[in-house]
């Protein structure tokens, strides 16, 4: 049995969303792996998810992805900041309590080196 989170290298971004599908059509919990692997696929190299910057790095990570037009990046910015996205079980928290780390994204929101091996293959 194989575990589907664990970070498959030759996937493309759409199989990726496939899996983040399933996982919220269970309602199932996103692990900390799947989590950094598709920030990382979304534009994460060059994405800063530190508080002043999680929204906008959001939205432009899905603008990368084809998923939001690069004219409504200013306005997906703002609504997930006025709808609060920055909870306690978000990636920008676990960015700031270090559980990013062994993923690939350090405590200052950007990449740290250590999980981009595992996505590389």
């Amino acid at each position: 049995m194989s575990d589907s989170s664990a970070p498959r290298p030759n996937e493309t971004v759409t199989q990726l969303l496939v899996r983040v599908r399933e996982v919220h059509e269970k309602r199932g919990n996103c692990t900390m792996a799947l989590r950094a692997e598709l920030w990382l696929r979304l534009g994460g190299e060059e994405l800063d998810i530190s508080p002043a910057n999680f929204h906008r790095s959001v939205a432009k990570g899905l603008v990368n992805v084809g998923l939001v037009s690069k004219r409504d990046a200013d306005d997906l910015a703002a609504v997930l900041y006025c709808l609060g996205v920055t909870n306690s079980n978000n990636l920008f928290q676990k960015v700031q309590q270090g559980k990013t780390e062994p993923h690939g994204i350090g405590r200052n929101g950007k990449v740290n080196g250590k999980g981009r091996r595992k996505l590389q293959g």
